[in-house]
């Protein structure tokens, strides 16, 4: 899906530029979706016909650095609600419901503890916990553990080994980079990946995370691995988390550890379901639970 409504701009106050995307009903109920790690704004299209059928708006923005969002030095996931906010608002939206799949669930997190009266349901999928945390980074794959050592440790070098090979494969051969994790992973996550829709769809996402070169993604690692600025317990909104329990990329144990902390919340554990296949088969399920009225 390339439309109109796929490529769209804002102007924050401080002059930046946010990206967007709209997916779903034009006129439904609002969602703001945050990408994850990589990702951009098209990664949303995954939630677009089950959003449309449920009659949901699914706002999908990028962060700061990731497509069509220019690049802002020293951000914070505390930061990030300020853009959310002003997007809102220059939208009409009052109150809205939010979606974090992978790398955007902290940043749904963040949301949700410090603008919760804008907040009407929040759904983190497969989300990737605390790593700031030894034992939840620690369960991690090799490469996502060195990759957090090296943000705290060498920034320079995970640049050179990580970022930059990185970033022009996913602009030249996103296909292939794909491709290439998919066989990695194996389980439910590789027929899924291997489908030419979304082997399509997350190719164009995995492109344009890449833009701008790999400084946004970079910057989240870093920030990802230090502290967040808030804490798990102070969140007093509910939210609703799912994880698979196949998954080989983010840790279903990473979802325990949040849920744990947090006064309010559900956890759904999926059985046999890995990183892209919970989102991608159970978008109609996910969203449908966050979309009822409270």
């Amino acid at each position: 899906m390339r439309d109109t409504n796929t490529s769209l701009g804002f102007q924050l106050p401080d002059g930046r530029q946010l990206g967007y995307a709209q997916y779903g009903a034009q006129a439904g109920d609002p969602f703001f979706y945050f990408h994850g790690l990589p990702g951009s704004r098209y990664e949303c299209q995954m939630l677009h016909t089950s959003a449309e059928a449920l009659g949901l708006c699914v706002y999908a923005v990028d962060r700061p650095g990731y497509g069509l969002s220019d690049f802002l030095d020293n951000r914070s996931l505390i930061n990030w609600p300020n853009d959310v906010v002003a997007l809102a608002d220059a939208l009409g939206i009052d109150t809205f419901g939010i979606i974090g799949v992978s790398g955007g669930g902290p940043y749904a997190l963040a949301c949700t503890h410090e603008i919760p009266e804008r907040i009407r349901s929040t759904g983190i999928v497969c989300g990737l916990g605390p790593v700031y945390k030894p034992a939840l980074r620690n369960e991690m794959r090799l490469l996502a553990r060195s990759g957090f050592q090296l943000a705290k440790n060498a920034p320079a070098l995970l640049r050179n080994l990580y970022g930059k090979p990185l970033s022009a494969l996913s602009n030249t051969h996103p296909a292939i980079a794909l491709r290439l994790l998919a066989y990695s992973l194996g389980g439910t996550d590789k027929p899924v990946l291997l489908r030419s829709d979304i082997l399509g769809l997350l190719s164009e996402s995995l492109r344009e995370s890449f833009r701008q070169g790999p400084f946004a993604s970079l910057q989240d690692v870093a920030i990802y691995q230090t502290h967040w600025g808030f804490e798990l317990a102070n969140i007093r909104k509910h939210i609703h988390l799912w994880h698979g329990k196949a998954d080989r990329i983010v840790p279903c144990s990473h979802s325990d550890f949040v849920h744990s902390q947090l006064v309010d919340s559900e956890l759904s554990i999926v059985p046999n379901e890995g990183h892209f296949s919970l989102p991608i088969l159970h978008a109609e399920e996910i969203l449908a639970t966050l979309g009822r009225p409270a």
